[in-house]
């Protein structure tokens, strides 16, 4: 009997791009152009009645229906997978290739800034990127590593604590020179920007002033908006170190009083162990851990511009 499936092509398509979070990481990873990965998605929502993806920003992602569709596809390729193994040569090539799933902060801030160095050291292996906005814990099976901010607390992985977190007021340079004289005493009176889980309260008492927020305080849920905003010069944040060190190294924001609070949680790389790709995993391990230790030798990094 002919079945009447979608073209594998199609299968692909969607499979690469609810993987990748976007059409056009799907388009590279395929060699084919984001027209045709766009064409291919079209067709297979026109197949099952549904829209699959929604747009986020520069991201596609997947809608609930669409989310459990490619749950499925991923099931049923995994298993034609063990169906039909790769050839030597493209397990060997295989082997070279890591899938790292990155909080969405992290990876904008910290990781892309420094992706060229890692290049440069290992251009044999292959990095896909994903970017997710939560403290989800490698639950695609597809994923080999991880870097995540919280408790550390998570079971089925392998994982090594990077850095703990610290946070400090930061500011940009066009609004320091607007705004002379900042002081402990008179901070409360400017705009206070925060991420909406990271209240100022603990850096207050750290700093000897009474912990109630001010009333001009603004609050954001991305992390990275609330960078953005200092960077437009819109207020004071109170800023995460490790989302904050390109940016103080390039003098684009400059660290207000030498006072530093606890972050909420730590930083961490974590992996599911697999024996043939531990070589490749742990390059990017070594890498990660020198890299981060370099910064923080770094004699100029987060040096105190105003002083109280």
């Amino acid at each position: 009997m002919h079945r009447k499936l979608p073209p594998i092509a199609t299968i692909r398509a969607f499979e690469a791009a609810a993987r990748l979070n976007g059409f056009s990481a799907a388009a590279k990873e395929l060699f084919i152009t984001h027209s045709a990965i766009s064409q291919q998605i079209r067709a297979l929502e026109d197949r099952v009645g549904y829209a699959l993806f929604y747009r986020s920003g520069n991201a596609m992602l997947l809608t609930p229906p669409g989310r459990q569709l490619a749950d499925k596809v991923r099931r049923i390729l995994d298993e034609l997978e063990t169906i039909f193994p790769d050839s030597p040569a493209r397990e060997n090539a295989d082997r070279r290739i890591l899938t790292l799933e990155v909080m969405a902060p992290i990876a904008e801030n910290w990781l892309i800034p420094h992706l060229k160095a890692f290049n440069q050291l290992h251009p044999e292996v292959v990095l896909n990127i994903r970017t997710t906005p939560d403290l989800s814990i490698l639950e695609d099976k597809t994923v080999d590593m991880g870097l995540r901010y919280g408790d550390g607390a998570w079971r089925g992985v392998e994982k090594i604590k990077l850095l703990d977190e610290e946070v400090f007021p930061v500011c940009s340079p066009a609004f320091l020179e607007e705004h002379p004289g900042i002081s402990l005493q008179n901070l409360k009176q400017f705009s206070l920007l925060r991420h909406s889980v990271i209240s100022w309260r603990d850096w207050f008492e750290k700093a000897g002033l009474p912990p109630e927020e001010p009333e001009n305080t603004l609050a954001f849920n991305e992390v990275t908006h609330t960078i953005q905003a200092a960077l437009a010069g819109q207020g004071i944040a109170l800023a995460r170190s490790l989302l904050v060190q390109e940016h103080l190294r390039t003098q684009r924001l400059v660290r207000l009083f030498d006072i530093t609070s606890r972050g909420a949680f730590s930083y961490y790389l974590v992996w599911r162990s697999n024996e043939k790709k531990e070589a490749t995993m742990a390059l990017f391990r070594n890498w990660v851990i020198a890299e981060l230790s370099a910064q923080r030798r770094m004699p100029d990094l987060g040096s105190v511009i105003a002083a109280d």
